[in-house]
């Protein structure tokens, strides 16, 4: 029989970073993933020649992130270098209000520089004045303190930006921006979450990539416990979390018990508490809070391979004034009341790494659009129609130099994420969604009422955006646990 300090159930980036921190601390950690390679959503696999992320990935901020954090205290910067591309290396596509299609190029890390002014006039239509009240909004984001910022867990993103009165382009730009950051509607996210990661954006940048593909990082993580001692198993799905005594004593997987005094899970809590646990093991309103927690909405779209470059940036986003999403807008169009322009996230990881792909010269590119989380939802279809007829119209050419298109949705992040355990949920593109009640106080304990059993990665222990939010946790889920068993 097998006995660890700590086993964490799934390496996405929660799983792998609080196992790697752990093991970093002498801890001895199992770690157990059921695919193939340890990355979570965001992993990076390989076919026939190329390298690409099975979903869009590209983090924030692109500088002084927790990731940096994560690699240099492991040790392992060196072997995980991460990319911010120079020059102007983002650009938008937006359809104004007279219908024109205006494009402007920018760098990924704005400076405020003259030009990038200019742009922004050109592009949104906005004047000095309209540029004016958006620098007193990001003027506000910056004065203000933490204690301040977690004031306005209560508060809506939308709400809250009201009162700059901004353009409405300026407005579109931003909202657009929340949307693909937390895939939830702008007027029910949090304002503090919303402005720690404009925040971040500010100061750090936006696009930072991960040389040899976005989930490289975390299967350098994995590989670093199994350097200190510790196990970790791929394609190994963990059947139940065993409970004696009234606490977390280890998993079952594959007819054999692996013992360990802690259990980590990053597969979700719904999965967690209600599958692999067991919801007899928790007070009856724990389990009525976890079975109602709502999930974010989930991405659908395509993996293009491209036998030539037809993206001509690395970030491109795409939209009009009517594509960016409040509870509202979302509910009309899940009832077919498309906006005239579905908001499109484009991310072109060969600009950011042309070492992906085999065949110089060819193009790795995913385009997405959101979708329910409910992995039977009939809207992929629908939504991915009108993802391409966009993404036609802009690029004409690009149907003549595909090598390879892939279709994805909300049945295929499940299948290399959480298994679904409440209906409508289980595709979700980040975890349960960072809305009002689910974030800040309200966000659920890292420890769970079941003793020795704690939760991991976007639905527990962190904030931020994406996987910023999972390293996150991951950094904080490992100084509890470890705090934990030390004063066991």
């Amino acid at each position: 029989m097998e006995e660890f300090d700590v086993c964490v159930i799934g390496a996405g980036f929660g799983g792998a970073s609080v196992a790697a921190l752990l093991a970093h601390r002498g801890l001895k950690v199992a770690l157990l993933e059921k695919t193939a390679r340890a990355g979570g959503k965001t992993q990076t696999t390989e076919r026939k020649g190329y390298r690409f992320e099975m979903f869009g990935a590209v983090g924030i901020p692109a500088y002084n992130s927790r990731f940096h954090e994560l690699v240099d205290v492991l040790g392992i910067a060196d072997r995980t270098p991460f990319v911010v591309p120079e020059g102007d290396a983002a650009s938008i596509r937006y359809l104004n209000k007279d219908g024109v299609w205006k494009v402007s190029y920018n760098p990924l890390v704005a400076t405020g520089s003259e030009k990038e002014m200019a742009d922004m006039k050109a592009t949104l239509g906005v004047t000095d004045a309209d540029l004016e009240a958006l620098a007193a909004f990001y003027g506000e984001i910056l004065s203000l303190d933490n204690a301040a910022i977690d004031a306005l867990d209560n508060t809506g993103a939308f709400e809250w930006m009201a009162r700059f009165d901004l353009a409405a382009p300026l407005v579109s730009q931003i909202c657009m921006n929340l949307n693909t950051l937390f895939v939830v509607a702008v007027d029910r996210l949090p304002a503090s979450e919303m402005i720690y990661a404009l925040r971040d954006q500010v100061l750090g940048g936006a696009g930072r990539y991960h040389i040899g593909g976005y989930g490289h990082v975390a299967e350098v993580c994995a590989e670093y416990v199994q350097e200190r001692g510790g196990l970790y198993l791929t394609k190994t799905r963990v059947q139940e979390i065993l409970v004696e005594d009234g606490r977390a004593a280890g998993v079952r997987i594959d007819g054999r018990d692996i013992r360990a005094r802690t259990v980590i899970s990053n597969a979700g809590i719904q999965p967690t508490v209600l599958k692999l646990a067991g919801a007899r093991h928790f007070p009856a309103a724990y389990v009525e809070r976890v079975t109602s927690l709502e999930p974010s909405w989930a991405i659908c779209g395509f993996r293009y391979v491209l036998d030539k470059r037809i993206f001509d940036a690395a970030l491109i986003p795409v939209f009009s004034d009517e594509s960016w999403l409040d509870e509202k807008r979302y509910q009309d169009m899940l009832k077919g009341k498309w906006p005239n322009v579905p908001l499109i996230a484009i991310d072109v990881p060969s600009e950011f790494d042309p070492g992906l792909s085999d065949v110089p010269g060819h193009q790795l590119a995913n385009c997405q659009v959101f979708m329910p989380a409910d992995t039977e939802s009939a809207l992929v279809d629908e939504a991915i129609a009108r993802c391409e007829a966009v993404i036609d119209e802009l690029w004409p050419e690009l149907k003549d130099h595909i090598v390879r298109k892939e279709p994805y949705g909300a049945k295929q992040i499940a299948s290399m994420s959480r298994d679904v355990a409440v209906p409508g949920c289980g595709g979700e593109a980040v975890g349960i969604a960072q809305v009002i009640g689910q974030c800040g106080r309200s966000k659920p304990d890292a420890r769970t009422p079941l003793p020795g059993l704690y939760i991991v990665g976007c639905d527990a222990g962190g904030k931020g955006a994406g996987t910023h939010q999972a390293v996150d946790s991951g950094f904080n889920v490992a100084a509890m646990v470890a705090a934990d068993l030390e004063s066991a």
